[in-house]
């Protein structure tokens, strides 16, 4: 036994001698508790490709951090599924605050996020949405919420005027779905289409998911429409686009920021070419953003819809967690309306109530061409 011992003893000095610092750097940062960082959005079904932005915007927006720290600690990011959908939003928040993580990066569409909101505040857990526009995602009275993007009233006001400039004398017409985010923006746009003088000649309520709009389209035509306000989610508004165009339907479309997603494109195919639509203000030219852009082109990824909105918004978490110098959620948000922060979309400040404010306009205008978004007006 003592032989063994010794042999024991020996090989721990060796060890020791040859390599000191690592094992105990290592067994130090072992006993470091991570940071949580959740990602929340719809990462499969029909507006995958939306959750897919969010969580490749939040990782590159990670990888900046030195050795991925933050506070001395690791960050470690998770990824999860709320299939656009309240029920399932406030089940997966509900399950996230059972050990709850710092912050969360979402959700995207916004009857989710309103749906969850209330949970995440409920056990201070910090949230930031990159794409919820609803008024209402910051009209709930949260101290712990705020958006990277504009809002529906700005937006549906951004198409009454639009409409109104142009279009003053003609036949407007309405279509939209059952969903909390359609439903919102429509009767934004509808409310600055009459506060213009504008009473629209027909307004549809459709169905989601649907593998035929002939029967709406038809209806369309028959009631004389030239100009056709849609709001709807990516996938729906295609497949409605792409059967206009077999009906050669006469009318005009414009629409709003859910036609930034490629399922549109790909759904829509030849027929998405040059219908207006808005989007939130192109920033990647700033010189604040070229090296993420790099970073994210290096990495394999378009800098495009919500990929810069949502490394935007980790941005803002990560100096909100520096300057608060704490993970706790209200001195964190205080943090963050304390003074402009530097992000990828240059400098944004938040109000009382969580609404981004930048130097530049909320939203703009866009339309597809061959395969590119494009700035308009």
């Amino acid at each position: 036994m003592e032989r063994v011992n010794l042999l024991i003893n020996r090989f721990m000095f060796v060890a020791m001698a040859l390599c000191p610092w690592p094992i105990l750097a290592q067994s130090e940062d072992a006993m470091l508790p991570s940071i949580d960082l959740a990602v929340v959005g719809p990462m499969v079904g029909t507006s995958f490709s939306v959750g897919v932005q969010l969580k490749t915007g939040v990782s590159v927006a990670i990888d900046t951090l030195t050795d991925g720290r933050l506070l001395g600690r690791p960050v470690r990011v998770s990824i999860l599924d709320d299939g656009c959908t309240k029920a399932i939003a406030e089940k997966v928040a509900l399950d996230l605050v059972q050990s709850p993580p710092a912050v969360v990066i979402g959700h995207s569409c916004s009857a989710a996020t309103i749906s969850a909101a209330p949970v995440y505040a409920g056990h201070k857990v910090l949230q930031i949405s990159p794409a919820s526009t609803s008024p209402l995602v910051t009209e709930m009275g949260i101290h712990t919420i705020f958006r990277m993007i504009g809002r529906d009233d700005v937006q549906g006001d951004m198409a009454a005027e639009r409409i109104a400039r142009l279009h003053q004398d003609q036949k407007i017409g309405v279509l939209h779905f059952p969903s909390d985010y359609s439903i919102g923006l429509t009767e934004m746009a509808i409310s600055g289409l009459r506060s213009r003088g504008i009473e629209p000649a027909k307004v549809i309520l459709s169905s989601t998911s649907a593998t035929s709009y002939l029967a709406e389209i038809q209806e369309l035509m028959t009631a004389g429409i030239e100009v056709l306000y849609i709001v709807g989610g990516g996938l729906d508004t295609g497949v409605f686009m792409r059967q206009t165009r077999l009906l050669n339907a006469p009318f005009k479309v414009i629409s709003g920021d859910t036609l930034v997603s490629s399922i549109f494109y790909e759904a829509a195919g030849v027929a998405a070419e040059d219908i207006p639509f808005t989007f939130p203000t192109e920033a990647s030219q700033l010189s604040s953003a070229q090296d993420a852009i790099s970073s994210l082109k290096a990495a394999g990824h378009e800098p495009n819809g919500y990929i810069l909105l949502s490394y935007a918004a980790t941005q803002v978490w990560i100096e909100g967690v520096t300057r608060a110098q704490s993970l706790e959620a209200d001195l964190v948000a205080d943090a963050i309306r304390s003074a402009p922060i530097n992000t990828i979309i240059g400098a944004v400040s938040f109000d009382a109530k969580g609404d981004i404010q930048t130097s530049y306009p909320p939203f703009s205008w866009y339309v597809w061409r061959s395969g590119e978004r494009v700035p308009i007006d």
